[in-house]
């Protein structure tokens, strides 16, 4: 049986202090949370009566064994259901070597160049069973562009880690998982980087191998209020010159002709985006990423071409929506899952 949250809460009481309460003391912290003292009674009796709780010498109540056991579930229920990316039936950890996945870095600087694309050009780029995820009438492809510090294996010291620049080409796609439903989150039609070895790192995830990992000059500079970034792929990458001035000032709101009518609305369908999809072998590999919050502002454009954009796969389909700036945002990667193809053998 599950506790109830008035006998979680006089078990996390309890739990909190090593030696026990006193039932008097235990009594008016549960008063002070707003369990009246006869609802409090009426909890403690239960809870003894479950072999939750005991009581030791001088009167002193502690959780039994059970009662941790109860209260270490309760904590991985409120888990499960916080989850932005709970596990399929069937889904599993796939064999990738643990540390190329499981890297923790921070974007010290970062740029959204949010897209609108016609759907059915996106889909032609896009492996079954991903299909676009459509918002405000369109699909959409967002260039993120980011000055990365410290990338390095989860519990090693930031002394180990590596700074560089990415640029990837985030499209925001769903597909049905094993239950028929939606699970929503990002393919990388492009990515590139400045540094030699992560793109060697990145071409060795051959589970989670969605495109070719290219390799750029690049550079991101600030003048006051000004952000400059440039992108300039090495052969054999052609197609993916980025170069562009921001206004990093906030703007008050979406600029204008931008589908959306706050921050908040495009913050959903285009931020709160957590996992990264790659398809092969006749599986989805799900890559889920925590992090901390984007805290993004609209900027404006003093500047901007994107090659890839306005002259690639996509051209004369895409629009640029708006663009958002954002700083200091951590990310942490999750161990790299994988289910079967819906149909798939």
């Amino acid at each position: 049986m599950t506790p109830t949250p008035q006998e979680l809460a006089a078990l996390v009481a309890l739990a909190l202090e090593p030696s026990g309460l006193m039932r008097e003391e235990l009594l008016s912290r549960l008063e002070s949370a707003g369990v009246a003292r006869a609802a409090g009674e009426a909890v403690l009796s239960a809870l003894s009566g479950r072999g939750l709780l005991t009581e030791k010498k001088r009167g002193r109540l502690e959780p039994t064994p059970a009662g941790h056991t109860a209260l270490r579930e309760a904590h991985a229920a409120l888990e499960r259901a916080q989850d932005v990316s709970p596990s399929s039936p069937g889904m599993e950890e796939c064999p990738s070597v643990p540390w190329l996945t499981q890297v923790q870095t921070v974007w010290v600087e970062a740029l959204s160049l949010n897209y609108a694309v016609a759907p059915d050009a996106l889909s032609r780029l896009l492996p079954a069973p991903l299909e676009p995820e459509p918002h405000q009438g369109s699909a959409w492809v967002q260039v993120l562009m980011s000055s990365l510090r410290e990338m390095r294996p989860q519990g090693l010291t930031g002394l180990v880690g590596v700074n560089f620049y990415q640029v990837s080409y985030r499209a925001a796609v769903r597909y049905r998982d094993a239950d028929g439903r939606w699970r929503r989150g990002g393919y990388f039609v492009r990515s590139e980087t400045n540094d030699t070895l992560m793109r060697r790192i990145g071409n060795t995830l051959t589970e989670f191998k969605f495109h070719e990992f290219g390799e750029a000059d690049m550079v991101m500079a600030r003048e006051a209020d000004a952000l400059t970034f440039a992108v300039a792929p090495l052969p054999p990458f052609p197609g993916g010159k980025l170069v562009g001035v921001l206004d990093t000032r906030p703007l008050p709101g979406p600029p204008a002709g931008s589908v959306w009518t706050s921050l908040e609305a495009l913050h959903e369908p285009l931020v709160e985006c957590y996992d990264a999809f790659g398809v092969a072998n006749g599986y989805v590999y799900v890559l889920t990423i925590d992090r901390g919050p984007w805290n993004a502002r609209f900027v404006q454009p003093v500047e901007l071409y994107s090659e890839y954009m306005q002259d690639g796969p996509l051209a004369g389909h895409a629009r640029l929506d708006s663009v958002l700036h954002l700083r200091e945002c951590p990310y942490r990667w999750r161990p790299l899952r994988r289910e079967r193809v819906p149909g798939a053998g």
